[in-house]
């Protein structure tokens, strides 16, 4: 079945360019500090502007990233999924959690992070991310990006990235939580190099522009 063409104003396909040259002109962790706030100095580097001990392995990172380092500081499992859209800079996480096991070894919270952004046409480069890296196998199992039915403010959505298989069947937690560092590891190049390509074949649309 071929899918019909959808017809998009001009203003649609221009704020959508806007929205990835932006999300493009964002700064890595090597220009500038991810975790919010963040003044900490090293014997080796006083200056609190360095990038130079930017990374998830900070052994900082998993207080720097939340808002109440002393009682919820980033669990140890899933400090590089929440540092990864802390690099992101226009996809804030709001909660995580790096997944939980009983006394059987039972998976019973899967590792997952929420976060939540003002455009849509981010998270579908999350998503197309994702399924591209469980297309070449890099992942041992199939995640998704989900719509929450809440939200940080009427003016956004918030997403839910998660294992996109049931509690009740038989996945290794360790394996999981390998995933989330496969996946932090690659998604702010694999979606930069998907922004990239949209923004140069945008002018080769196939959708026909409507005008008002």
């Amino acid at each position: 079945m071929k899918i019909k063409d959808s017809q998009f104003v001009k203003e649609d396909k221009y704020r959508i360019r806007t929205e990835l040259t932006e999300f493009l002109s964002q700064p890595s962790d090597k220009k500038e500090r991810p975790c919010p706030g963040c003044r900490l100095s090293f014997p080796d580097c006083p200056s609190i502007h360095s990038t130079n001990h930017c990374s998830y392995k900070c052994e900082e990172a998993h207080k720097q990233m939340s808002s109440d380092p002393i009682r919820y500081p980033i669990e140890p499992n899933i400090v590089s999924m929440v540092y990864c859209m802390y690099t992101l800079r226009l996809l804030m996480p709001c909660w995580s959690c790096e997944g939980h096991e009983n006394s059987d070894n039972e998976i019973i919270k899967f590792p997952k992070v929420w976060f939540y952004s003002t455009s849509s046409f981010y998270v579908k480069l999350v998503s197309q991310a994702i399924s591209s890296f469980r297309s070449k196998r890099i992942i041992h199992y199939p995640w998704l990006v989900k719509i929450l039915p809440y939200s940080q403010s009427m003016f956004t959505l918030t997403y839910s990235l998660e294992p996109a298989i049931e509690l009740d069947t038989n996945y290794q937690l360790s394996l999981l939580q390998k995933d989330i560092v496969t996946i932090a590891d690659n998604l702010r190049f694999e979606m930069f190099k998907l922004a990239e390509k949209y923004i140069e074949e945008s002018n080769k649309s196939p959708f026909r522009a409507k005008t008002l």
